[in-house]
């Protein structure tokens, strides 16, 4: 078609200059017009030299004959076929073609009209580069255990136990993580703080799909970029993000035991400047779990003064809509903006059924009675994101700003019915009611900006500024009934409306280089400014703190942080870390007002409570195996006035326990954990992880009482085995063992739980996934505690065993040009339409 365009176009140019006016008017121009129009095409087939078999995904571009400005390129299909088309119609270009494992072809090429617009390179035969597999296969080694100079990487994509699950089930299994009753993550005996590609979110583990999930990055002690009061370092779980050019997909069902069920939509398209990542996941699960409280009141001289039990079954329902939308585009080669829109909807309903019991201190029993404790709950989370990121020739020099807003509004209430007997059953009290309606709303407003200059090879200069702002509204009131349930009376203790304020503004600056011995530091200060105020408007009680307020302060606002690495021979690097920091008491913990539990506890917050300062140390051991790698580390954490939950007994009724916070003197933990992974042959590989930590509590539960003390040893141990069979199946094992661990006043239980997955690939589209969850039915969580005036001990659980089934179909395709393709054949459409040649110089 184009041969034949040009020969009719000289052809009319002939006649148009033979008959029409001088050279140098419209000639000229509808020549060069039609010279414009008439572009170039490469392609041709890669295979491999040996195999035959063609390459897919192979890179492929056109550059100039003498420089290397970019002309055009595209990807190899899966038939190993590619295609690079709109070429300048004159000229000698360098083709080159390039994939991971393969030496790099390239070779010279001509396109000259009218004879060579199109060349056919035919079957262009790859050759494998053993040097470079053999590098590569290193670096995949590496990916499993990915160790820089702040942080580790955990790459979880191919957990297969986790397919239709949440983030909490991908932390079960992320080695030094541990999860405890209420499906908050711990690492290494401390709460870290969750972060999404990042940023902190307000999302629970819970609301977040695990198939979204890429990989997740554990910094057991952050650097002076993030936040100062990531005190138990942060688990920055990075979203799955679409890299590759044309569209794909997937689609998830998935369906288990106790009325689990749930599934996902994902849609991701990349086309030239633009690139869109769209999901939609929904998921339901029942939970029926058994617990128990039973305590032994002491008298003064410690012998039992009583006794109380309790037996605790509930009925866990939840629901989760999760959605997701992110945009980027690209206004050059370095400047790339992003939007990022997120929403998460949930609803909560629980029925807990309590039975219980007082007996005097011979075992008679003196009052039973029951409890039916039903709450519900829903909420909706907003989030929008703008990225702006800027990059420069300078390799590794970029800046980047964004700015997020995010809004949470949500309801809840309950209703708790108590009937209370003597026994023998003479007199019955009266059946009590309490109920509670509540709401709150809370507006978010976070700016950072960072920038990052590579001085030299060795040398680099960070720095950043973050402003946070919060503001949030609550509400909710308790009214309290007896005999019948519509006759309410308004509990002014419990009813409360309080309106928070949380502003946090900050700067660092950081700095790498190299000391003697090529040994890299990164040495870095953090500054920050924090508000805080609560106002109880019901009850004109307000409570703050304002850090730095007074000169005094400026050292309390101030958080070092230094880092040393020295990478050694044989694929080894240690490391060394020193940091400051610092965590706020949060408005539950400060307000003193009653949050009721049961008959039997109740927690109040305490305005005295100051903030809690830890200075954390670390040095790491990294190690590259010829069939795995090892990690070391051990770790040192002192805490000056730690805030430590307590329970005592109630000055007005010793049988009832008063659940607060207090600030310890100090804190000592110190640690050693250990992670190897493993192939042990050919389709069976492992990963061990074990940390064992020692814990010294020095602190005062109730004033004018003796400092209580508690130390002692604890450890934990994870395991995973996985083992490929033939013909795409994969049988994976996950076991952990948390040993009994120090509380201020008592100890943890054992927790102990197995998980058995299997999963099958049919062909490159279909997966089948099957997963049973706590095969023996173990995973409980509880506690024992020995005071002066009382012995408990409590057990529950956040989930019991169950089975899944999960069935995931995968789409797209890898085509660099979707939209312009579909342009391009509606134009090949149109040109059908013209003159009776094919031909119309019109268009």
């Amino acid at each position: 078609m184009k041969k034949l365009l040009f020969i009719s176009f000289i052809f009319l140019n002939f006649l148009i200059k033979a008959q029409g006016p001088p050279a140098g008017g419209g000639a000229n121009k509808d020549m060069m017009k039609a010279m414009k129009d008439i572009k170039g095409r490469v392609y041709g087939k890669i295979i491999d030299s040996k195999t035959k078999k063609p390459v897919e995904f192979a890179s492929v571009v056109v550059l100039w004959y003498n420089k290397d400005s970019l002309l055009g390129g595209a990807l190899t299909q899966e038939n190993g076929d590619f295609a690079i088309e709109g070429l300048p119609a004159m000229g000698g270009f360098r083709f080159r073609a390039t994939q991971i494992g393969y030496k790099t072809y390239e070779t010279k090429i001509y396109i000259q009209l009218p004879n060579k617009l199109e060349q056919d390179l035919g079957d262009i035969k790859f050759e494998v580069d053993e040097k470079l597999l053999k590098e590569v296969e290193v670096t995949a080694e590496k990916n499993t255990v990915v160790m820089s100079i702040d942080k580790r990487t955990y790459n979880v994509d191919k957990d297969i136990s986790v397919r239709g699950g949440t983030a909490a089930d991908v932390m079960k299994n992320v080695p030094g993580v541990t999860m405890d009753a209420d499906g908050n993550a711990q690492l290494r005996n401390q709460s870290p703080t969750i972060f999404v590609d990042g940023r902190p979110t307000n999302m629970t583990l819970a609301q977040i799909p695990a198939d979204q999930i890429e990989r997740v990055e554990v910094i057991t002690n952050p650097s002076v970029k993030y936040d100062a009061n990531t005190t138990g370092g942060i688990l920055n779980i990075i979203m799955k993000k679409n890299l590759k050019p044309g569209y794909n997909g997937m689609v998830m069902a998935n369906a288990g035991t106790s009325d689990r069920y749930g599934g996902m939509l994902m849609l991701n398209i990349k086309q030239g400047r633009w690139n869109m990542t769209s999901m939609y996941s929904f998921n339901q699960a029942i939970n029926n779990t058994l617990g128990y409280t039973k305590r032994t009141q002491l008298d003064s001289s410690g012998n039992p003064a009583g006794y109380f039990n309790q037996d605790n079954n509930t009925r866990f329902k939840n629901q989760f809509h999760f959605g997701r939308l992110g945009i980027d585009y690209n206004i050059t080669n370095r400047n790339t903006i992003t939007l990022n829109g997120m929403i998460v909807a949930g609803a909560f309903d629980t029925d807990d059924r309590q039975v219980y019991e007082v007996l005097d201190k011979n075992s008679k029993r003196v009052l039973y009675g029951g409890r039916l404790n039903e709450q519900n709950a829903a909420f909706q989370n907003y989030n929008a994101q703008i990225i702006y990121k800027k990059t420069y020739p300078k390799a590794g020099k970029e800046l980047t700003m964004d700015g997020s807003f995010n809004h949470t509004d949500s309801h809840n209430g309950y209703l708790f019915t108590t009937d209370t007997h003597f026994d023998p059953d003479t007199i019955s009290f009266p059946r009590e009611y309490q109920k509670n309606v509540g709401k709150s709303n809370a507006n978010q407003y976070t700016f950072q900006m960072d920038y990052v200059n590579p001085l030299s090879e060795t040398k680099k200069f960070e720095a950043g500024v973050k402003f946070f702002y919060k503001n949030s509204l609550s509400e909710n009131v308790t009214s309290n009934a007896t005999s019948v349930d519509d006759l309410y009376t308004r509990d002014s203790i419990m009813s409360n409306r309080y309106v928070i304020d949380d502003m946090v503004n900050a700067a660092y600056v950081n700095y790498n280089s190299k000391t003697i011995w090529d040994v890299s530091y990164q040495a870095g200060l953090r500054f920050e400014h924090s508000y805080y105020k609560g106002n109880i408007t019901d009850k004109k009680q307000s409570f703050s703190y304002n850090y730095p307020s007074t000169p005094d302060d400026i050292l309390k606002s101030l958080f070092p942080g230094i880092y040393f690495s020295k990478k050694l021979k044989k694929s080894q690097e240690v490391q060394l870390n020193f940091s400051r920091k610092i965590s706020r008491p949060n408005f539950f913990q400060l307000m003193p007002f009653v949050m009721f539990a049961d008959k039997q506890n109740y927690r109040i917050g305490n305005p005295q409570l100051k903030p809690e300062f830890k200075n954390i140390a670390e040095i790491n051991y990294n190690k590259i195996l010829g069939k795995g790698s090892y990690l070391g580390s051990g770790y040192f954490r002192y805490e000056e006035q730690p805030i430590t939950d307590v329970a005592y007994p109630s000055q007005f009724d010793p049988t009832v326990l008063v659940n607060t916070t207090v600030n310890g003197k100090n804190s000592v933990r110190y640690g050693m954990e250990h992670t190897i992974k493993y192939t042990f042959f050919k389709n069976l590989d492992a990963t061990l992880n074990g940390n064992i930590f020692y814990i010294y509590i020095n602190g005062t539960v109730v004033q004018g009482q003796p400092d209580v003390k508690a130390e002692g040893y604890a450890f934990n141990t994870k395991a995973t085995l996985s083992y490929r069979f033939p013909k795409q199946l994969t049988l994976q094992v996950n076991g952990n063992y948390e040993s009994p661990r120090i509380l201020l006043l008592g100890a943890s239980n054992p927790v102990y739980s197995m998980d058995v997955s299997l999963n099958k690939m049919i062909g490159t589209k279909w997966i089948l996934n099957a997963t049973l969850s706590d095969a023996f039915n173990t995973r409980r969580m509880g506690a024992h505690y020995e005071t002066p005036y009382y012995i408990q001990d409590l057990s529950r659980r956040r989930e019991s065993r169950f089975v899944k089934f999960t069935v995931t179909y995968l789409f797209g395709k890898m085509d660099a040009s979707i939209f312009k393709r579909g342009k391009q054949l509606k134009g090949l459409g149109d040109q059908n339409q013209g003159n009776q040649d094919g031909l119309d110089f019109g268009k």
